[in-house]
Formats: structure tokens, C-alpha cells, sequence
């Protein structure tokens, strides 16, 4: 059960969904690894996982989109890919979690669809609500923390030989993802937190725990 004062959009009986978005790049990884520690450190009960890879098969589908080193794959192949990869996640691990009420932090997850199929890849809005509103189940994140940064700085971060397919697109369809996150945080500006991505890393860390240490630590 969540401590008195925390309550989520998914049910007062619920956990806490907390999920870490952005740009390849950007630290997710990093910072999403922070939070997890820094909340465990205060006895809290946290689950971290990654949006298409927190189980073997999302691990088995997500091998088979990244690794591929043709141009085969389409962008709704792509799309129903990541989609499976998602669900698998949202099934398995989240939404049990949830309802044992512990905070999931979760490496991207819907937005996420959003902006790279959708801003970035062009699919239409429409289509990929109606692919999201199936993977998520309702299932509303309590906060998203972006992580923002200018994807020739973010990239730079990633050896060239070591990045997968995607990270492989050109500079435009990179900042086609970043246009669409922030459009996002426009929209959704009650969920959504923009944070600067390219300073040092702790001094990120630390402005996100500002903002977490709200939510799981009401006054």
C-alpha cells in the first residue's frame, strides 16, 4: 500500500507510476537507476523497469527491431513491434505491481509511442491511440520526468559502432523525437516535467528528485 498522502491516477488503491523519458542520449538509464536507489534508501518498495525491455519477451522482440541492419522494417511494422514489446511489459510487470501498490519507474512508455512513430515517423495520431489505449490499459502514468537535451549533444554520449538501429537515423528524425516531446509537455503540462538534460549528471539527478520527492513524500 502507498504511504498516507500518495494517491495515484490509477486508483486510490494503487502504486505509483513514475516513468523517464527523452531522446537516445539523454541518461535515462542513468537517472531512472538514481531514483530507484534514492527511493529504496527511504524503505519504499520500487520496481524498475524499461518499457520494451523489461521482460524476456519484449527482450526477444526488441532484439529482432534494433538489431536489424537493413531497411526492411517499416514504420508500422516498427510500431506493432514496439507495441507487443510494451504490452508484454505493461501485463507482466506493471500492472501487478501497481496493484500491490509499489512505485513502478518505468524507462519510457507511452509517450514514447507517441513521438517516434507518430512525430517522428509519421503514423497517424488516430491509429496509434488506438494501438496505445490496448498496450496501456488505462494505465496513466503519475509523472513523467523528460529528460531534454539537443540531440547533437545527447548522441555524441553514444559511440558510433555501438548504436542500434535507430540511434543509426539521421540528426532530423532525432529532432523530430525531441519536437514531439516537448509538444507533449505542452500538452500534458500536469504530468509532464522538462528537465535540461545536458547538464552533469548529478546536478540532473538532483533536480528530479526535487520533483519527485513531491509526489512520494507529501506534506
Amino acid at each position: 500500500m502507498l504511504p498516507d498522502g500518495m494517491r495515484s491516477k490509477n486508483g486510490d488503491e494503487d502504486g505509483l507510476l513514475i516513468t523517464i523519458e527523452g531522446g537516445h542520449g539523454c541518461g535515462k538509464s542513468a537517472i531512472s537507476s538514481m531514483l530507484c536507489k534514492r527511493l529504496r534508501d527511504l524503505g519504499l518498495q520500487v520496481i524498475e523497469t524499461a518499457d520494451q525491455q523489461g521482460t524476456n519477451v519484449g527482450r526477444r522482440i526488441v532484439k529482432i527491431n534494433l538489431e536489424h541492419r537493413s531497411e526492411a522494417i517499416v514504420p508500422l511494422t516498427e510500431a506493432l513491434l514496439i507495441a507487443a514489446a510494451s504490452h508484454q511489459n505493461v501485463e507482466e510487470v506493471i500492472k501487478p505491481n501497481l496493484k500491490h501498490g509499489k512505485i513502478v519507474v518505468c524507462e519510457r512508455y507511452n509517450d514514447a509511442f507517441f513521438v517516434f512513430q507518430g512525430f517522428a515517423r509519421g503514423l497517424p495520431q488516430g491509429l496509434l491511440r488506438c494501438i496505445s489505449d490496448a498496450v496501456t490499459d488505462g494505465i496513466t502514468p503519475d509523472l513523467t520526468i523528460l529528460l531534454d537535451a539537443d540531440p547533437r549533444i545527447a548522441l555524441a554520449r553514444i559511440e558510433v559502432r555501438q548504436r542500434h538501429r535507430i540511434e543509426r537515423e539521421a540528426l532530423g528524425f532525432h529532432e523530430k523525437v525531441r519536437n514531439g516531446y516537448l509538444a507533449l509537455a505542452k500538452e500534458h503540462p500536469e504530468r509532464i516535467e522538462v528537465f535540461e538534460a545536458s547538464l552533469p549528471l548529478n546536478v540532473v539527478f538532483q533536480n528530479v528528485w526535487e520533483r519527485v520527492k513531491k509526489l512520494v513524500l507529501p506534506v
